[in-house]
């Protein structure tokens, strides 16, 4: 089993943990502290936490509500700066970077998820995908070819000419998708993109970010509550309070020892 937690092994190397060579290595976060104000009181939500990231695979990162999973997906995708400690993405010291070229680095090298698919409602789903193509400099051609070989790898090239409003909750959620894809992102970041789908779309969207980090080697980072997201990902971090309380291999389980099958009431809890 993997096991790598700021709580329980505060001196253990991230990238040893996570089972990363130097080259594979994605993002890194060492010692990094996160709080906020609120009212007259300064609420502690990130202590002292390291994680290491693997290129090509699906990471989920799961616990309570309040416990810091959205801030350090957040943190991770330089979306907010650390009150303290350090965080590198594909060789780059985000805390170092201005607003500037962190806003460059993340039209460059980031694609996002949201739980409220964050469709414009008078554009087609090609439309939708194309859009952040041309702020990347792409030509109309090379951007519509982009965006319609991803429509296609999420299942949608044949509603590509519909509006969220003629679309299924899923169908929207895997616009979304294919309009982060479309970028050619190494890094995927997902917030609870499953949760307002029903079963059987929301299975669809989880062997679709499961595809992604494994057929173009890009980091996907998910936050959720969603238990079907476990036995899909490569990685789950179980997070309280602020901090990675396990870190583990859906392949082993959490306690170490094989997974027994999926009728077992331990795999399915």
């Amino acid at each position: 089993m993997t096991t790598a937690s700021s709580r329980t092994n505060p001196t253990a190397s991230p990238e040893a943990a996570a089972g990363c060579n130097a080259k594979s290595t994605s993002i890194g976060a060492r010692g990094v502290s996160k709080s906020f104000v609120s009212g007259v009181v300064r609420v502690q939500v990130l202590q002292q936490l390291s994680i290491a990231l693997c290129a090509g695979e699906l990471t989920l990162i799961s616990g309570p509500s309040g416990c810091g999973k959205s801030t350090l997906l957040s943190l991770l995708s330089g979306l907010q700066q650390p009150d303290a400690g350090q965080i590198t993405a594909l060789g780059q010291d985000l805390g170092r970077l201005n607003k500037r070229d962190l806003e460059h680095f993340r039209l460059q090298h980031t694609g996002f998820v949201f739980q409220g698919f964050n469709l414009f409602p008078a554009l087609t789903a090609l439309e939708q995908v194309q859009l952040p193509l041309g702020y990347l400099g792409l030509s109309g051609a090379v951007s519509l070819e982009r965006a319609m070989r991803a429509l296609d790898e999420v299942g949608m090239a044949q509603r590509a000419q519909s509006r969220p409003a003629e679309l299924s909750g899923g169908e929207k959620q895997r616009v979304a998708i294919a309009r982060a894809l479309a970028k050619q992102p190494e890094l995927l970041f997902a917030d609870e993109p499953t949760s307002a789908l029903d079963a059987d779309n929301g299975q669809r969207v989880i062997d679709i970010l499961h595809q992604i980090a494994r057929s173009h080697g890009t980091t996907v980072l998910c936050v959720s509550h969603d238990p079907r997201l476990v036995r899909h990902a490569d990685r789950v971090l179980n997070m309280e309070d602020g901090s990675i309380c396990n870190d583990w291999r859906p392949s082993t389980g959490p306690s170490g020892l094989p997974r027994r099958p999926a009728t077992s009431p331990e795999t399915t809890a």
